[in-house]
């Protein structure tokens, strides 16, 4: 029987999104919905500090993985839950991506217009239901208020309205569709070179003559890192807050190919 494949969204910074339209972004790292996992040490026992120490996760079933405890019993802690179920699915699923984006004007003949930030590409979007949903119609009455506000009238003018968070955009606006093809659940210092690599992180030096090469430091616009890993460890680090990189959580290494970017 063939597996049944769902879509469900996923966030995706500016950085990030060309990164995929580019074709340099093949792989994310994602610590959500391991939050009880990341928090371990706070099980510890006394007398026993490495008693509760995380080895390694195991998939037992498609999407659904279980830690395995580096303990003499093979125990997990009082009152954990040692099995977790993968937010993002399971190979072959689909992610389609939220961007950080704008609302441009409403046409007469329906739909909206959307820009996306990460590269000014403008587009008309329909939804894919009819009649038109109410979140369309919320959308409408606050663009229009604010072409109100700036006296700009909404059928003529192509301005942009207000920015909204990745996390607002639709399915209808979304132009990216990817499908998962491995995950892995290990922690984040983990990652090997390649794998850095394939989050997209960018090159911004190369020596033909000795090969040596020079990556973006996102924490600092003037600096470079010399290995890939340390750049994706700054870049982790600005998304996620100083330090954050060297706690080492454990993350999904989901792999992924673009199906669809829509035009």
């Amino acid at each position: 029987m063939k597996p049944h494949i769902k879509e469900r969204p996923i966030p995706f910074s500016p950085d990030m999104v060309l990164a995929l339209l580019r074709g340099w972004k093949t792989q994310t790292c994602r610590p959500r919905g391991l939050e009880r996992f990341n928090g371990w040490p706070d099980w510890r026992i006394p007398l026993h500090e490495d008693a509760w120490k995380i080895c390694y996760f195991t998939e037992e079933d498609p999407g659904i993985w279980r830690a395995v405890f580096l303990d003499k019993r093979g125990d997990c802690p009082p009152g954990l839950n040692p099995v977790v179920k993968c937010p993002y699915g399971k190979t072959g699923d689909r992610l389609w991506v939220r961007e950080p984006w704008k609302v441009g004007l409403f046409p007469p003949f329906g739909g909206f217009e959307v820009e996306y930030l990460a590269d000014g590409m403008r587009r008309v979007c329909f939804p894919a239901c009819a009649p038109a949903p109410a979140w369309l119609g919320r959308l409408k009455e606050q663009s229009l208020e604010d072409y109100q506000k700036t006296g700009m009238e909404p059928w003529a003018d192509r301005s942009v309205l207000r920015r909204r968070a990745a996390m607002f955009m639709p399915r209808a606006a979304s132009r990216i569709l990817l499908e998962i093809t491995d995950i892995e659940l290990k922690q984040l210092r983990a990652i090997t070179t390649t794998e850095a690599i394939a989050e997209g992180i960018e090159e911004i030096f190369y020596d033909e003559y000795t090969s040596a090469t020079g990556w973006k430091n996102y924490l600092s616009p003037d600096g470079m890192c010399c290995r890939a890993r340390d750049s994706f460890f700054t870049w982790w680090d600005r998304i996620n807050g100083a330090g954050a990189a060297e706690n080492d959580p454990w993350v999904w290494m989901i792999k992924f190919k673009v199906l669809e970017i829509e035009e």
